[in-house]
């Protein structure tokens, strides 16, 4: 499952899961780059990492729908 990364409150992340679950997740167990709306993924060790790639497709996806809406 992906969350998104919704706001940091000092070393806290809170995240909003696909199914609108919330998870509180300490900053220690992100890998790598992170910042509030990126996408992540727990890893096979308990981790979570950035998803880029999931990140730019739903950027894409919210660029398009706001376009739609304004070309009528």
């Amino acid at each position: 499952m992906f969350y998104s990364i919704d706001r940091i409150i000092e070393e806290v992340a809170v995240c909003i899961g696909d199914n609108e679950e919330y998870l509180l997740l300490s900053t220690d167990n992100i890998i790598g780059s992170y910042r509030v709306g990126s996408i992540i993924r727990e890893d096979k060790n308990g981790y979570y990492i950035s998803v880029t790639e999931e990140e730019e497709k739903r950027r894409n996806e919210n660029f398009d729908l706001a376009e739609s809406l304004f070309d009528e």
